[in-house]
């Protein structure tokens, strides 16, 4: 259930009255972010010269392009960082720091000098990140990271900024200094709806971004607006009304509880994403709009200015071959590591160990050689390309624009079942072109009971996913998108649904997962070119929700 923002205080058109929760000590911060071009920077000049009363200091990637006259930046704190990545020793990318932002946000939390603060994250930046600085629910990871870096002479970092840093940390983070208040994505309206049918990547638009940051611009535009608690709609007056609407729709559809404020010039009350109190870690990890739509808590049969959304859900697996022809020209298909093949066309090496020598193992099998024999081809035709060509962006954007199912398909975010996966769930996660595919935790299934979480609501909630001999295993997926309504449902439905293994398929599946070795008929049954996926446990160590 989505948690309730909290609504203590004196609000004025919607916003909390700026002072209140005095008995809160902490430095509030608003935390903006959006594309180059979005509007930020117009934004931060506007909150500067209000009559607020407020003095505000501001973090930002670039002093010159602040047009303020000098008195003003008197009045108030302007600096600019620069960035400075502190890379912890377990080499995870999502427990790397921002050693910058933790020293400069401590300086100005301690020094008692400002009201509030203003980072302007860069336009590459996800908001997530920054906002697990702030959040009290990694106090006591930021700790034991204080310890790690005190410790850790092999880093990078000069002795006496790694010190600073690791007090920092190890006094709790910046969570016991500020209180991240209100995070802001601004998007720009002329370009919102293109930046989902863009082959761009980061480095294609922005400077200073590493040659390795293959990050998509679709998918950074998503996170941004997935995670934040007000998105502006900034240059409404260079589209016309329809287009802001449309515009508008979308942004709902992503992050259902985000306030939506239409702007011209970023020209709106300030109060709208000043001391707000509107910034909850768990709200946002558990309120964006595909969880929500997952839950049932949104009515799909809306469509509001022609985006909408619904969930496609099934209790049969995927085949994996159809899966992949069916993705393959109208994605960019991500798997986190691309491994190639053997020889054999087999990713595993599995496929020379021989002729299956269990008897009870081997009926049906000759039934199946036409169909494994087709699915070998296959994945070989794609063997026989230059490697990896789905990676080819601009190709895979003109299919997927002229293609009539998944043109209109703006996001898509849930759960998969392959038929040669059983112990394990897959993750699906697409924004424009863009689809990244990987393995996620084990089935309900396969875990005793007795090792499940405590509770018995827990376990009740847990129990109502199971159905028949299968248990919790299903496709669970919420696709977002434009004329949903307008048959794109119905093209989407069957194009999954034509994946699903058939009803011959669905006998042979099943007799094999009653046999004594399940996994190795399941693998001659069905040829499976996606890469492995890592066991839950190899990442445990950073689980963040």
């Amino acid at each position: 259930m989505t948690p309730a923002l909290q609504e203590n205080g004196p609000r004025v058109n919607g916003s909390k009255v700026i002072g209140s929760k005095k008995d809160d000590k902490r430095l509030p911060v608003t935390l903006l972010s959006g594309f180059l071009g979005a509007g930020k920077s117009t934004l931060l000049e506007r909150i500067l010269t209000a009559d607020h009363g407020l003095r505000i200091a501001v973090i930002v990637n670039d002093v010159g392009e602040l047009n303020i006259d000098a008195a003003i930046l008197g009045t108030h704190g302007v600096t600019r960082t620069k960035e400075q990545v502190v890379s912890m020793q377990n080499g995870c990318i999502c427990c790397t720091l921002r050693g910058d932002l933790l020293e400069e946000v401590a300086r100005l939390a301690e020094n008692g000098q400002f009201d509030y603060l203003l980072i302007e994250s860069s336009g590459v930046s996800e908001p997530q990140q920054v906002a697990e600085t702030f959040a009290e629910e990694f106090a006591e990871m930021s700790m034991q990271a204080g310890n790690d870096l005190e410790h850790d002479d092999e880093n990078e970092m000069k002795k006496e900024d790694r010190l600073r840093v690791a007090k920092i940390l190890k006094d709790g983070g910046l969570s016991k200094l500020a209180r991240l208040d209100t995070c802001v994505t601004l998007v720009d309206a002329v370009n919102f709806m293109s930046d989902f049918a863009t082959a761009d990547v980061l480095k294609d638009r922005q400077k200073d971004v590493p040659e390795e940051d293959d990050r998509h611009i679709s998918d950074l535009q998503v996170e941004q607006i997935e995670f934040a608690d007000v998105v502006v709609i900034n240059k409404c007056d260079l589209v016309a009304k329809e287009e802001a609407n449309r515009v508008k729709g979308t942004v709902k559809n992503l992050n259902p509880d985000a306030v939506v404020i239409k702007a011209t010039k970023a020209n709106f009350d300030i109060r709208k994403i000043l001391d707000t109190h509107l910034f909850s870690y768990f709200k946002a990890q558990t309120s964006v709009g595909w969880l929500q739509s997952m839950r049932g808590e949104l009515k799909p049969e809306t469509e509001e200015y022609g985006i909408g959304t619904f969930v496609y859900r099934a209790r049969r697996p995927f085949h994996p071959d159809r899966l992949w022809h069916t993705i393959k020209d109208v994605f960019v298909v991500s798997q986190m590591e691309y491994e190639d093949m053997d020889e054999g066309g087999d990713l595993d090496g599995e496929g020379s160990e021989g002729e299956d020598s269990e008897g009870e193992d081997s009926e049906g099998e000759e039934d199946n050689s036409e169909d494994e024999d087709m699915s070998e081809a296959s994945w070989e035709d794609e063997e026989s390309d230059e490697e990896q060509p789905q990676l080819d962006i601009k190709a895979r954007l003109a299919s997927k624009s002229a293609d009539k199912t998944f043109g209109p398909l703006l996001r898509s975010k849930g759960f998969l079942w392959l038929a040669t996966r059983n112990e394990q769930f897959g993750e699906w996660s697409q924004a424009g072109i863009m689809l990244t595919i990987s393995g996620g935790g084990e089935w309900r299934a396969t875990i005793p009971e007795s090792e499940w979480p405590e509770g018995p609501k827990v376990r009740e909630a847990l129990k109502a996913d199971f159905q028949g001999e299968w248990g919790d295993r299903r496709q669970e997926i919420v696709f977002i998108g434009q004329e949903m309504r307008k048959g794109g449902e119905k093209r989407l439905r069957k194009a999954f649904d034509a994946c699903l293994l058939t009803n011959v398929e669905f006998k042979r599946w099943e007799m094999a997962m009653r046999s004594k070795n399940p996994q190795r008929r399941l693998d001659q049954l069905f040829m499976d070119g996606f890469e492995d996926w890592p066991s839950e446990s190899d990442h445990a160590h950073h689980d963040h929700n």
